[in-house]
């Protein structure tokens, strides 16, 4: 089990109905969603009905709304990823740090 610090939220972040595990750093608005430990939402994110998994960095102005998203991600910044009707798991493999 690891032994992570609580939560942080920046100025900007807006949670609303929504779980939010240690270790995460929360930039942008969280609706309705889980986010599992060692998350980052970037700057102005939008999270709604949805589930993060452990370890994704979510890029800035990156839109989410009903899907899940694996562990492990990197999602782009200005991402779109809406699931309509069902819901939509994302799965995206990019590069976290560029040289």
């Amino acid at each position: 089990m690891d032994d992570l610090p609580p939560a942080k939220y920046n100025t900007g972040a807006d949670i609303k109905n929504s779980l939010i595990s240690s270790g995460c750093i929360v930039n942008g608005t969280v609706e309705n969603s889980v986010i599992f430990k060692k998350s980052y939402i970037g700057n102005n994110c939008v999270i709604k009905n949805s589930i993060i998994l452990n370890d994704v960095y979510i890029g800035d102005n990156t839109y989410i709304e009903n899907c899940i998203v694996e562990s492990r991600d990197t999602i782009r910044a200005n991402s779109r990823f809406v699931g309509e009707g069902d819901i939509k798991i994302v799965v995206e493999r990019n590069e976290r740090y560029v040289i």
